[in-house]
């Protein structure tokens, strides 16, 4: 017997360590943001869920909210460009040759020559301070010492395995600023048809379970409103430092140099609390989230009461009426 329970408690011990640690694993480094450690970054994305309102009393209201993840089905990367020099016939010149060698870069990945558009976004003089000295003052004197120019390479593509080749091409070209990936979707409408429909579902089952309590719902008069919204990739990454400091006390005039430490990002989908209906919930790459929310409002209809009034007839005796509304 004593045998017979420890090998049970040691049993107990492992499953108790292993979920532990699985949980910790999941959790993974974002389990030191999570941890009251240093140079947390709390930047976490909101989410406010489209909602359909309706004003009313004494009112039956059902409502049903449908989430969809879709994978993009095309991009648009978006990569800043800056040329500074003396002469402005150079740093137009350089500029060129820049974009035009990453453009041939970018032909030979497959991406076409209407997939690739230049946005100019500025040229200004650059301007620096050269001090005039005198026996008692200074003067500083604002003088031109060269150009600053500023475009924006505009990329389509459909695969987005391929943006680390585009990133490298740019690279090769001096260009290191990915300002922003946008993701689009085609046929939003079929989208949405496909989640109305849903919502539609989730809400005459919820009437058919009202009419089982005798709440004719599926009988009374109605009154709907609908609400939907589109949360892309690039508004849902949330950013956190995994670190852990050494722990220790300084003298008083002790030095302390710290290091940078440049903080981590991920993405974070809506959360699915709330969401009854989920289109598609396992994602493996970031996706566009559709989400549509149908409310209906119902009128009830009264039930009549019977009221008794008493009539004095002509004899002089009481009649007891009953009436209904």
């Amino acid at each position: 017997m004593k045998t017979t329970t420890i090998q049970s408690l040691l049993t107990v011990f492992v499953l108790i360590f292993l979920n532990s640690t699985g949980f910790a694993q999941n959790r993974a480094n974002y389990n030191y943001g999570n941890s009251n450690y240093d140079n947390y970054s709390d930047e976490r994305p909101t989410q406010v869920l489209p909602q359909a309102t309706i004003l009313g009393t004494n009112l039956q209201e059902l409502d049903a909210t449908v989430l969809m993840n879709v994978t993009a089905d095309e991009y648009v990367a978006m990569f800043h460009i800056e040329q500074k020099g003396k002469v402005l016939k150079d740093v137009q010149e350089n500029m060129d040759k820049r974009i035009a060698d990453f453009q041939k870069g970018l032909l030979a990945l497959g991406i076409k020559e209407n997939e690739i558009i230049i946005d100019f976004l500025s040229l200004v003089p650059e301007y620096e301070y050269d001090i005039e000295k005198k026996l008692f003052s200074r003067t500083y004197n604002e003088v031109p010492v060269g150009f600053e120019l500023k475009k924006n390479v505009h990329i389509r593509f459909k695969d987005n395995k391929i943006l680390d080749q585009i990133i490298a091409k740019a690279a090769e070209n001096e260009i290191y600023d990915l300002s922003k990936v946008e993701y689009f979707i085609k046929d939003t409408d079929k989208l949405y048809q496909t989640l109305r429909q849903k919502a539609a579902q989730i809400i005459k089952k919820k009437e058919q379970v009202y009419d089982s309590l005798n709440i004719k719902l599926s009988t009374a008069n109605k009154v709907a409103d609908e609400s939907f919204q589109t949360y892309f990739p690039f508004d849902r990454y949330r950013s956190y430092s995994a670190i852990s400091k050494g722990k220790t006390s300084f003298s008083k005039n002790s030095k302390i140099n710290n290091q940078n430490r440049s903080p981590s990002a991920f993405y974070e989908k809506l959360d699915y609390d709330n969401i009854e209906c989920i289109i598609n919930p396992t994602i493996l790459e970031p996706a566009v989230q559709l989400v549509f929310t149908l409310k209906v409002r119902y009128v009830l209809a009264k039930e009549k009461e019977d009221k008794t009034i008493y009539i004095l007839t002509e004899t002089g005796d009481l009649k007891k009426v009953h009436l209904k509304e």
